[in-house]
């Protein structure tokens, strides 16, 4: 049996709202669904998709998209999409993309922790910015620049699949044999204590608000950091935040 109620309708058509229209007794007849929208992809790539700043093989590299990172497809032009990315913005070749997907879809289909997002060139070329480092430094700060575009995950340790910001340091140092604590706040407080512009290439900075740690960066030279930031944005490289930046800590000899 049907129930019978009074309501009153609003209904879009076409963009016309038409609203207080008062039915009396009658079916109810439910709203049609609102229609997800599925303008969500991914890099079907072994490695990364450059994007670029203009629909063409000619137009400069802006940035990339790692392998399943994560896209919005703006438009279509010929065979070139133009995607955002988190922040990024540019145009890829659309046949390196598989489309059609919500975000919960986007994680499901990849098998993803994460959201996976494109990364400025400027992260990973930063390294040839960095002044002249010797020894052990040149080789922890070249080991730890190979993971940027990698995810971040809260309570991680694996440089591949995902760290948090003391376990992507700490699993840097433990390849060169150097033991770190877990926490940022303890590692502050391990291995030689120095100032921020003390700091060299290696050197671990720690940021804090309001007198506590929470976050841990290492320096790369030239007022960069290389670190796991946040889950939007992965392994990354940074300009210092000098605003928050109070120590270094210092845990091996140039």
């Amino acid at each position: 049996m049907r129930n019978k109620q009074k309501f009153k309708l609003w209904m879009t058509v076409t963009g016309i709202v038409l609203t207080g229209m008062f039915l009396g007794e009658g079916d109810v007849w439910a709203a049609p669904e609102k229609q997800t929208e599925r303008n969500g992809a991914y890099a079907d790539v072994n490695t990364c998709l450059n994007i670029r700043e203009g629909a063409g093989t000619q137009h400069p590299v802006l940035a990339q998209l790692p392998k399943n990172g994560y896209c919005e497809v703006e438009r279509r032009e010929g065979d070139w999409c133009y995607i955002t990315s988190d922040e990024i913005s540019g145009y890829v070749f659309c046949d390196y993309l598989e489309t059609g997907f919500t975000k919960e879809e986007y994680l499901t289909v990849t098998n993803q922790k994460e959201m996976k997002y494109a990364y400025s060139l400027q992260q990973k070329e930063n390294v040839a910015a960095v002044a002249s480092i010797g020894g052990k430094r040149q080789e922890i700060v070249d080991f730890a620049l190979q993971f940027v575009g990698n995810p971040y995950v809260w309570g991680g340790t694996s440089l591949t699949n995902g760290a948090d910001c003391s376990g992507f340091v700490q699993s840097i140092y433990k390849q060169f044999g150097i033991s770190l604590p877990r926490v940022a706040a303890d590692q502050a407080n391990a291995g030689t204590r120095i100032s921020v512009e003390e700091a060299l290439p290696g050197d671990l900075i720690f940021y804090a608000e309001n007198g506590s740690v929470y976050h841990v960066v290492m320096y790369i030279g030239n007022g960069k950091v290389v670190h796991a930031s946040s889950s939007a944005s992965g392994i990354k490289v940074s300009d210092l935040y000098r605003a928050h930046a109070v120590s270094g800590a210092r845990f091996f000899i140039s």
